[in-house]
């Protein structure tokens, strides 16, 4: 039967070619067509060696959650990737794949490479069940409100970063500026460049100063001290510790902030929050 060209005819021609390319990637990538294999990423725990990052599987990526991995993960496709192994995890009806990643292997090609709008991991491996292996390479770029935490991002900081006691003057009638020290040991083997630290004294809740530092390095794989000045109110200071300072000398604070980054693609932020202890000499 011999068909007229119309575009009907090729509409349908053009249909089974995309369905067929569809299908070609899927098998490529050992996906069920329709598919998407990874639905989030989980940032966390961290320590002072490394950080643990892992991929949420959507229900069709793999037939069944058991099994092991192994293979290599990149963050913002630097390579050659870090090599990862371990067992799938079903996790509140969740199937992750985990990567440990030591600090000491993120280069700062992976700062340059960095945004701030989104996280980008890519696993490029094997998943072996029994005697079935299965080759995947799986990637998702996820925006940052949809990043999971293993815990508070505050949280996290506070292990890598402490504030020292405050020792204020004789307490006049209007305001002072002193140094609040924070020790921040950073686990990168690279210098990170702060475009401002600001912050906030609270006492009871109450903010009792404000503090800013702009443009200044970190350093990496060794602890640094952070030097904020901040502009001390003595009448807000003693309103909000009432007769504790006047009878004791001393009262527990709460340093509350945010410290921006600079990357290559923007600036992404950070919070603080630190206890503190105020004296008065």
């Amino acid at each position: 039967m011999n068909l007229k060209s119309t575009p009907m005819n090729g509409l349908y021609t053009l249909t089974r070619i995309m369905c067929n390319l569809t299908l070609a990637i899927a098998a490529a990538l050992s996906l069920p067509v329709g598919a998407a294999p990874v639905m989030a990423i989980r940032v966390g725990p961290m320590d002072a060696n490394r950080m643990d990052v892992s991929l949420v599987l959507t229900a069709g990526a793999l037939k069944e959650c058991t099994g092991s991995y192994r293979g290599i993960m990149q963050l913002y496709e630097v390579s050659p990737g870090i090599p990862v192994s371990g067992r799938l995890k079903n996790d509140a009806g969740t199937c992750e794949l985990t990567g440990t990643l030591p600090w000491s292997s993120l280069s700062d090609k992976v700062l340059r490479q960095a945004r701030g709008d989104a996280l980008q991991v890519r696993f490029k491996g094997d998943v072996v069940n029994g005697k079935t292996t299965t080759s995947v390479n799986w990637m998702l770029s996820a925006p940052k409100p949809a990043v999971l935490l293993h815990e508070p991002m505050k949280t996290t900081v506070q292990r890598f970063a402490k504030a020292t006691e405050l020792q204020l003057g004789t307490l006049g009638l209007k305001s002072s500026t002193v140094n609040v020290d924070i020790q921040v040991k950073s686990p990168l083997h690279f210098d990170l460049q702060v475009v401002q630290a600001l912050c906030d004294l609270e006492i009871h809740g109450k903010p009792v100063a404000k503090g800013l530092k702009e443009n200044f390095i970190l350093s990496g794989s060794k602890t640094s001290t952070l030097r904020i000045p901040v502009v001390i109110n003595h009448q807000a200071l003693l309103a909000a510790s009432g007769n504790v300072f006047s009878q004791m000398g001393k009262v527990d604070g709460k340093v509350v902030g945010m410290v921006r980054m600079r990357l290559n693609s923007g600036e992404v932020e950070f919070p603080m929050e630190f206890p503190i202890k105020l004296s008065v000499l």
